[in-house]
């Protein structure tokens, strides 16, 4: 049995708010037979998984429940390389590698999420994962398919939202409901599929979700210290509530369906403030004046009101031609908006219209003699226009054109594959709302992206493999055009748009072997960056009115580039222990670091982009020192033991987690110690976690997970708000299915 079987067995027996346990009940060369047949989606031709030895993790829907979260950060953070921005429990993006933002592609079904995630890690990603399916977390060569903003990795979160088949017996339907106690939160939701005639299919699922301010052992910062707040982390409140509906039709040689989808809710930021304002009236007349509401309002927390409706359309067809074996077109149109309020008042509106098209064709395996050759092409054509309106807007109007055509081809002789690929982009970024020059500015870019694998089984169940890649980013609008004061983030944050395009070279090695009851893996990369691009703090503080210290005023943070390595490693192993008619013992570990670092000191002539409202303080000129990059995480790992009872229908998972100390942290132009978000080091933190998981009936599931039950305090090394907003401490959380 190999480890890939191990994976099988004790993922499919811990489900959360369940499906059955069919898994656990089968034999080892069933599920061996059930892993050959698992097929990454995401890879440019449906790879099988075990041939997908590079940096390929596919979760399916019993991992997915084992790990939701609330947010798909959370969900996908204990994964190998995977952590999370963790912007409290409202926003959350995943981090692989060290790299997040606009390198991390989170898409839904193959198409971009249609949200402003990579804007600022304070916004949510428009993705619900409560009715997801499987998702997978790709790097390397296949990442190439979806594009130059996709250097770091990509996250596809597949659902049922457009059917793919008909329901074996006409009808499936799942109801769940779930409560932590964290946060007093709870979770309903339901979902359903049904054949309607010989070849239609009508899909609905509706989520409704809602938590109060999480629990933590302690204060959350300083100034909660100061005003006696213990125990709760204040602002963290969220709720959310989406529904979709979709119908296919389906036949012999494809389909072809469309969804339609509405997601809503409001979430509060831990941390956040609103600037004050310019001038204030003082002394008797400016106190009689003054409403009852005004403080609040200045000083209120920040929250974020959502709202998303989506459109959908996918379509596939097999073809008998000799050349081509399959053509795939999938389309998505979104109209994003979410609003800030500081207090009860509105400040700043961002919209996102957005659409994405791609079309790719799969071709036939030919026989060269001394092996098969087969590969697939396509193309991607993006639009977005993106607004962020109000007093406080930080990102001026700004419209976004982007076009992309791919390309992959393999080779397969008998233990060897190779894969090459190539990938030609072009971005044009404009707008017509700059506070600087001449207030019009229009940016087209062209990238060119290039891979080579190399993939050798060494003999039965032992694989190495060997990927070669070069990539280029051409820089975003936000990392152009950004400029002003950020109140979610309590920043200024400056772009460039001077900015050069981003090149990276990138090597990974890794290595697995699964034989008996034993399996091994190891990834180890290492990337190269030339003028990589990051925001950084400057060391200089802006404040309306007169000039404030350098601790008090609001820190800038600037778009900057630096020549940059970043490198690491994630390591995973797995021992079955004992397999019995009645039982199965495993054992589970990993291990993971990344670094991150400029190669040498880089000097700009200074922060010009910045409003005039805005009084610049410090040296005028911003330095990037030689040394580690701020958000990275610290050195991982995970310990598990799964236990399988199949007389009682259940499963038992208990894991410690553990992340060190992160002293590895950005440093500041001038080298002092301002405690700016990204300059802080973090202390190490240790969880405990449990899950029970009984199958009570064939269609009734209950489950129970503990997280954190020593209740120890943390602060996430990767979190921009990780001197503010601790992570949750002891949460239970229980959970009913209800599946027929």
């Amino acid at each position: 049995m190999n480890m890939g079987t191990f994976r099988s067995l004790s993922s499919s027996s811990l489900l959360l708010l369940g499906t059955s346990i069919a898994a656990a009940q089968t034999n080892g060369s069933e599920d061996t037979e059930q892993l050959e047949e698992i097929v990454v989606r995401s890879s440019p031709l449906r790879t099988a998984i075990s041939e997908a030895v590079l940096g390929t993790t596919v979760l399916d829907r019993s991992d997915l429940l084992l790990n939701l979260n609330g947010t798909i950060g959370e969900t996908l953070a204990s994964q190998p390389g995977v952590s999370s921005t963790f912007f409290g429990p409202g926003a959350s993006r995943p981090i692989i590698r060290g790299l997040g933002g606009d390198r991390i592609r989170i898409l839904t079904n193959d198409i971009s999420a249609f949200d402003v995630s990579t804007a600022s890690q304070d916004h949510l990603v428009a993705t619900e994962l409560a009715h997801a399916e499987r998702v997978e977390i790709l790097r390397g060569a296949s990442t190439l398919r979806y594009g130059q903003n996709a250097i770091g990795g990509v996250v596809n979160v597949f659902d049922r939202r457009i059917p793919l088949s008909r329901v074996e017996d006409d009808f499936d339907f799942e109801l769940s409901a779930g409560y932590s106690s964290v946060d007093e939160g709870y979770t309903v939701g339901g979902a359903a599929d049904i054949n309607v005639g010989d070849n239609w299919v009508l899909h609905f699922d509706v989520n409704d979700r809602d938590a109060e301010e999480y629990e933590i052992p302690g204060f959350a910062s300083e100034e909660a210290e100061e005003e006696g707040v213990e125990g709760i982390v204040e602002n963290s409140q969220s709720e959310a509530t989406s529904g979709t509906l979709g119908l296919s039709w389906i036949g012999e040689k494809g389909y072809i369906g469309f969804s339609l989808g509405l997601q809503e809710g409001r979430y509060g930021l831990p941390g956040g403030k609103k600037k004050e304002e310019e001038e204030e009236e003082e002394g008797l007349l400016g106190f009689l004046l003054k409403d009852e509401d005004d403080e609040e309002e200045e000083e209120g927390p920040i929250n974020i009101d959502f709202e998303q409706v989506r459109f959908d359309l996918d379509s596939e067809y097999n073809l008998d031609g000799s050349f081509i074996k399959m053509a795939k077109f999938r389309f998505g149109l979104s109209d994003y908006e979410h609003t800030e309020f500081a207090g009860v008042e509105p400040e700043t509106l961002f919209t996102n219209d957005e659409w994405e098209l791609r079309a790719e064709t799969f071709l036939n395996d030919f026989d060269m003699g001394a092996g098969v050759v087969t590969g697939t092409f396509g193309i991607n054509i993006a639009d977005r226009e993106f607004e962020a309106a109000g007093d406080e807007a930080f990102v001026p109007l700004n419209e976004q054109f982007r076009w992309g055509v791919f390309g992959l081809g393999r080779y397969t002789q008998n233990a060897f594959i190779g894969e090459a690929s190539l990938r030609v982009d072009s971005q044009k970024n404009e707008t017509s709302n700059l506070s600087f020059a001449g207030g019009r500015f229009s940016d087209t870019r062209t990238t060119f992206s290039a891979a080579l694998t190399g993939i050798y089984e060494l003999s039965e169940g032992t694989t190495i493999g060997l990927n070669l890649a070069r990539s280029e980013r051409a820089p975003t609008a936000e990392e152009l055009f950004s400029n002003g004061f950020h109140p979610a983030t309590s920043t200024v944050e400056i772009g460039d748009v001077n900015l050069d395009d981003e090149v990276a070279f990138s090597t990974e090695l890794s290595f697995k072997r699964y034989v008996g009851n034993f399996g091994f893996a190891a990834n180890v990369y290492f990337n190269d960056f030339s003028d990589f691009i990051f925001l950084s703090p400057t060391g200089d503080f802006f404040e309306e009115g007169d000039p404030f210290p350098a601790d008090e005023g609001f820190p800038v943070f600037a778009y900057q580039q630096a020549d940059a390595e970043i490198y690491g490693f994630e390591l995973e192993a797995d021992y079955q222990a004992l397999e019995t008619d009645d039982m199965v013992l495993s054992f589970d570990a990993q291990l993971d670091l990344a670094r991150g670092e400029t190669t040498e000191p880089t000097t700009f002539g200074g922060v010009e982009n910045v409003r005039d409202e805005f009084i610049p303080l410090g040296t005028g000129a911003s330095r990037v020192p030689e040394g580690d990059l701020p958000f990275f995480p610290p050195l991982r790992f995970l310990v598990g033991m799964n236990l399988d009872y199949r007389p009682w229908a259940s499963s038992l998972r208990l894991e410690v987690q553990h992340v060190d100390e992160q002293d590895r942290v950005g440093q500041l132009p001038d080298g002092s110690e301002v405690d700016i978000p990204g300059t802080v080091p973090t202390d190490s933190y240790t969880f405990v976690n449990a899950y029970l998981n009984v199958q009570v009936s064939p269609n009734v599931s209950l489950s129970l997970r503990a997280r954190n039950l020593t209740d120890d305090f943390a602060r996430s090394p990767t979190s921009f708000l990780a001197q503010s907003a601790p992570l949750p401490g002891r949460d239970i959380r229980f959970g009913i299915n209800w599946r027929f």
